[in-house]
């Protein structure tokens, strides 16, 4: 029941946004990490949303965005329901998953001690805590679909982009991207008992700007059994080529 709220959630936010298939402008898009710079925007106003807490953990999330308050139907909360086309939408929340649209995260201990996950320039579309994976080793993880290049060259960022996934400790330390560069980040399933995430990225391979069935399928997964996480590349359609 939970995973079908996670995909009525997310394509309730895809379609509301009017979301465009992701499309790269091979010529402009720039790979290089760069700060962020919107905060100094001054027609919008910093905001963080009610912490959130997963369950087992000592950690604080507040999600963080810029609001334009005078946008029409201002913004939306956390269990609201809704969505927004501001920076700051955590629209659905549950036990493991936060979902949403924000620019950055906090995280505070159970001292007070706080951090911020990235001084870089990206959208967060959603944050997921790997419960299972922390049952198994002790270790909390969480995993990220984010955008973090104007891979289409428009001058935005937003979900026309290419979506990545990333990975942090639970206290947003050790915040990685694992996916390739360029490439989309399509989906990801966990396999009980064995301490693994597997996902897969499309590629586009004939660098035409479009995502289609020109274009080339990778599968990747995630190794948590030893004492740090490692990610494999493999090809289950090899056996057909």
């Amino acid at each position: 029941m939970t995973r079908l709220l996670i995909v009525i959630v997310t394509a309730i936010l895809f379609c509301s946004c009017g979301q465009e298939k992701p499309k790269i402008n091979h010529e402009s898009v720039d790979t290089t990490s760069v700060v962020d710079d919107r905060i100094k925007d001054t027609t919008k106003i910093l905001v963080s949303e009610l912490p959130v807490k997963f369950d087992s953990t000592d950690v604080l999330i507040f999600a963080i965005g810029l609001v334009d308050l005078q946008e029409r139907g201002g913004y939306s909360k956390i269990g609201s329901g809704s969505y927004s086309s501001s920076d700051i939408a955590a629209s659905y929340f549950n036990s493991d998953n936060v979902i949403g649209n924000f620019i950055n995260i906090v995280f505070q201990d159970k001292s007070g001690n706080e951090n911020k996950l990235t001084d870089k320039k990206i959208k967060i579309r959603s944050v997921n805590f790997l419960r299972d994976i922390f049952k198994q080793t002790k270790t909390g993880y969480l995993l990220y679909s984010i955008s973090d290049r104007d891979s289409n060259g428009d001058k935005e960022l937003n979900h026309s982009d290419l979506e990545a996934l990333y990975i942090s400790k639970i206290d947003g330390t050790d915040f990685k991207k694992i996916t390739k560069e360029l490439h989309e980040f399509y989906d990801w399933s966990l396999i009980k008992g064995e301490n693994r995430i597997y996902f897969r990225t499309l590629e586009d391979k004939n660098k035409d700007g479009e995502l289609n069935n020109k274009d080339k399928f990778h599968y990747y997964f995630i190794d948590f059994s030893g004492d740090k996480y490692s990610v494999t590349e493999y090809n289950p359609v090899k056996i057909f080529e």
